[in-house]
């Protein structure tokens, strides 16, 4: 598995350890797919944003109500790749239809991809 620790170039920094981020977040634009389980048990689909990035997850908007600790299957293209990725993520925050999504069980290549577009993006402030 990938271990974002090691990765050269990590974009890591102590001022946001500091407030309890362990990645910097980058400014991006992408149009998410996220599928979660009804009560019922059946999946549902619904478009959103994805409006922040960081090496282990995402800020998005979700047009929907997910609790938080829920797991759910994403599918997006990071911006400078035409690869649609299939990603699992874990609800850890929700204001609204605001969440921090936290990427998990994340394929190496596709952790490539997502260091890649940090680099290319712009950093939050």
């Amino acid at each position: 598995m990938y271990d974002p620790e090691t990765e050269a170039g990590s974009s890591r920094q102590d001022s946001q350890a500091s407030e309890g981020r362990r990645w910097e977040r980058h400014k991006i634009d992408v149009r998410l797919k996220v599928s979660s389980a009804t009560e019922g048990g059946a999946t549902s689909p619904v478009f959103g944003r994805g409006n922040s990035l960081s090496h282990g997850g995402l800020g998005a908007y979700i047009p929907s109500s997910i609790p938080v600790g829920a797991t759910i299957d994403l599918e997006l293209t990071f911006p400078h790749s035409s690869k649609e990725v299939k990603l699992k993520a874990v609800v850890r925050s929700c204001e609204g239809f605001r969440y921090g999504l936290e990427f998990v069980e994340v394929p190496a290549e596709v952790q490539r991809t997502i260091v890649q577009s940090c680099g290319d993006a712009d950093p939050s402030r």
